[in-house]
C-alpha cells in the first residue's frame, strides 16, 4: 500500500533543529510546518525545555500530536492543555547532586523546574540568566529546602570548560534513580533514570499506533541520539555534532537556513497527494 502524508510523524528538536534563542523561529519552517499539517502530515517537537517555555517558542504554529518535553520528562497535549505521561527525580538524589556539583564548582548555576510548573532558581549564574532571559521565563529565587513539589529535571548551566569539567565528575559517580546528560555545552542536565527523548518518543508512537518506518525525526545534539534509535528515518540538521550526523541517514540545511523546512517539504513532494 501506498504511504500517504497522513501515515507519517515527524518529531522535531527545538533549540538548534527548529529554531535559535533568541533569534526564534526561521520564516521558511513556520511557513511549511503549517503547509505540512494542514496537507495531513503530523509534526511534533522533543525538547529539554518545560511547555511554557515550548509554547512561548513557537506561539500558534500547530502541534498535531502531544510533545515531548523535559527530555523525555512529559507529553504534553497542547490540544487538551494537560500532560499525558510524567517522570520525577528522586528528590535526595536531586539534593545530593546539587550539593556535591556546587563543591565541585561554587559559580554554577542551578535550575529546577517542579512539578506545580515554576521554574526555581536556587543558585543563579551568568549561564542560567541568559536562559531565562532568550527564553523569556518566569522564575522564583528560592534556597533548596522552600522548594516545593516533585522535580522534573535539574539544569546546571555554566562556561563550555566548567559543563565539561562537571560532565567528567558527574558521570563517573553512580545517582540512585538519576543520571546525567549534557544537552548543550553549556548545560548539563539531571534526568530521572529511563527518561529520555527515546523512550517517549516510544510511549509517543504506541499512543498513536505510529510504526517505526513512518517515524521521521530531525535534531542536532547528542540528547536527540536516543530517538534517533527509536525513528526509522533519522536526519540531522547541518549543524549537528559529528556523532548525531554519523547516526542518521541524511542530513538537511542548517537550523536557521531551514533545514525543517526542506525535510517537511521533500515529504510533501514524495508523499502528498
Amino acid at each position: 500500500m501506498k504511504k500517504r502524508l497522513q501515515d507519517l510523524l515527524v518529531v522535531s528538536d527545538l533549540d538548534g533543529t527548529l529554531l535559535t534563542a533568541p533569534a526564534g523561529l526561521p520564516p521558511c519552517n513556520e511557513t511549511v510546518i503549517r503547509l505540512f499539517t494542514m496537507l495531513g502530515g503530523r509534526f511534533t517537537i522533543a525538547s529539554g525545555r518545560s511547555p511554557i517555555s515550548v509554547k512561548n517558542a513557537l506561539g500558534d504554529l500547530p502541534l498535531s500530536a502531544p510533545a515531548i518535553v523535559f527530555n523525555g520528562g512529559m507529553l504534553y497535549d497542547y490540544k487538551k492543555g494537560e500532560a499525558i505521561s510524567e517522570h520525577f527525580l528522586p528528590r535526595q538524589t536531586a539534593l545530593s547532586a546539587i550539593h556535591l556539583l556546587r563543591e565541585q564548582d561554587p559559580t554554577i548555576g542551578v535550575e529546577i523546574l517542579a512539578s506545580n510548573g515554576r521554574m526555581y532558581q536556587p543558585f543563579c549564574g551568568d549561564q542560567v540568566s541568559l536562559h531565562t532571559l532568550h527564553e523569556g521565563l518566569p522564575y522564583v529565587v528560592a534556597p533548596l529546602e522552600d522548594i516545593p513539589g516533585e522535580w522534573y529535571k535539574i539544569l546546571f548551566g555554566g562556561s563550555p570548560e566548567a559543563i565539561a569539567r562537571l560532565e567528567k565528575y558527574a558521570t563517573a559517580q553512580q545517582w540512585e534513580g538519576g543520571y546525567f546528560v549534557t544537552t548543550s555545552p553549556v548545560y548539563l542536565e539531571l534526568m530521572p533514570s529511563g527518561v529520555n527523548k527515546g523512550a517517549a518518543l516510544k510511549e509517543l508512537c504506541d499512543q498513536l499506533s505510529v510504526e517505526r518506518e513512518n517515524l521521521y525525526v530531525i535534531g542536532d545534539y547528542y540528547n536527540d541520539l536516543a530517538m534517533m534509535k527509536v525513528a526509522g528515518h533519522p536526519i540531522a540538521v547541518e549543524n549537528a555534532v559529528p556523532q548525531v550526523k554519523l547516526a542518521c541517514e541524511k542530513t538537511v540545511l542548517p537550523c536557521m537556513d531551514g533545514g525543517v523546512a526542506q525535510l517537511l517539504y521533500e515529504l510533501i513532494r514524495c508523499y502528498g497527494e
